[in-house]
């Protein structure tokens, strides 16, 4: 026996990652922040900060989901890389920091060359619109535990936050302080184990209007769009005083929101759905209202929290910015549905 026949296959792995070393290398200078400096291909990846930047390090870990399983069934893996690195990056926004470096995690049954490349090369390009250098990261084979075309993957990223400039600042917040919501592009990379199940059962109970909905041309940017990167947050908090972002996922804003709010204060959300998901009139027939807004975000992809004088600030960098409520005394997120 030996480790080929058992089925991983160690030199191929090592020719798939060096045949992508260039469009990987091309993501190891992040302006204003840092460089990568260790030898491609090492141990451990090594990323220096500019000399004297002051910064603080965040960290975030994030993955996709079970929404691989819906882009592997319909053939759309060209935006999976950008919803692993927008799941992280955002996240790393919430804390103030601007993105320097990643690492992706991949899980599979058997590596192959037809979906490998495809994904590495969407965390790649992914990593450039950000910009984030993509420092290294593991592809892990896992002959008789997952099947030969399954694959699953984590991402691992770090930013660099000045230490005058950490968010939330929840000793700013005050009741009255503006809830600005900016639009998601669909989806994003929560909720599909709902969705899902949705449209299992559509599928069995009305074939053929599942089969019409999967046809249509505008199917994959309703149900598949990549998850929105907030590329343009460091630039706005260079002119703007934002006292607190909160990324919308899984447990939609009921959840997230709470998370960044200062004790004593809660959010009353009069604007609860600025930005409609296309996906929204399907999921509606499944899913009482409340309970979707619990799960998904609903349209809105990350919330601001500022005065009303910062909101021209922020429409330069996003025109669509919404109001869709205001912090008041109290705790949690009353939605007015």
């Amino acid at each position: 026996m030996d480790y080929k026949t058992a089925g991983v296959d160690t030199s191929y792995a090592q020719k798939l990652i060096h045949d992508l070393k260039d469009c990987i290398t091309q993501t190891h200078l992040v302006p204003g922040v840092g460089s990568v400096t260790s030898q491609y291909g090492g141990f451990a990846g090594r990323f220096a900060l500019e000399e004297g930047s002051g910064f603080d390090l965040v960290a975030t870990t994030d993955g996709v989901g079970t929404k691989i399983e819906l882009l592997r069934r319909f053939g759309y893996l060209e935006g999976v890389g950008q919803d692993l690195v927008a799941m992280c990056a955002n996240d790393l926004y919430c804390a103030g920091a601007t993105p320097a470096f990643f690492l992706d995690y991949i899980a599979c049954g058997k590596l192959h060359e037809r979906w490998y490349n495809t994904v590495i090369r969407s965390i790649a390009d992914a990593c450039r619109k950000v910009p984030m250098a993509l420092l290294g990261g593991e592809t892990a084979e896992h002959p008789g535990v997952m099947a030969e075309e399954e694959f699953d993957l984590a991402g691992f990223a770090v930013g660099v936050v000045p230490r005058t400039q950490r968010m939330p600042q929840i000793e700013k917040q005050r009741p009255g302080d503006l809830v600005i919501g900016l639009p998601a592009s669909g989806l994003h990379a929560n909720g599909f184990s709902l969705v899902r199940r949705i449209f299992a059962e559509l599928e069995n109970n009305s074939p053929e209007e599942f089969q019409a909905m999967t046809r249509k041309q505008d199917f994959y940017a309703t149900w598949l769009a990549p998850t929105r990167i907030y590329h343009e947050l460091p630039q706005l908090w260079q002119i703007a005083d934002i006292k607190a972002l909160a990324h919308i996922t899984g447990g939609g804003i009921y959840e997230n929101l709470p998370r960044v709010l200062a004790p004593g204060l809660g959010a009353v959300i009069e604007r609860p759905e600025p930005f409609r998901l296309r996906a929204a009139e399907l999921l509606e027939r499944y899913v009482a209202r409340d309970e979707l807004f619990r799960t998904f975000n609903m349209g809105t992809g990350m919330v601001l929290i500022a005065e009303n004088s910062e909101l021209e600030k922020i429409r330069r960098f996003y025109p669509e910015a919404t109001v869709i409520g205001t912090l008041e005394p109290g705790e949690g997120v009353e939605l007015r549905l």
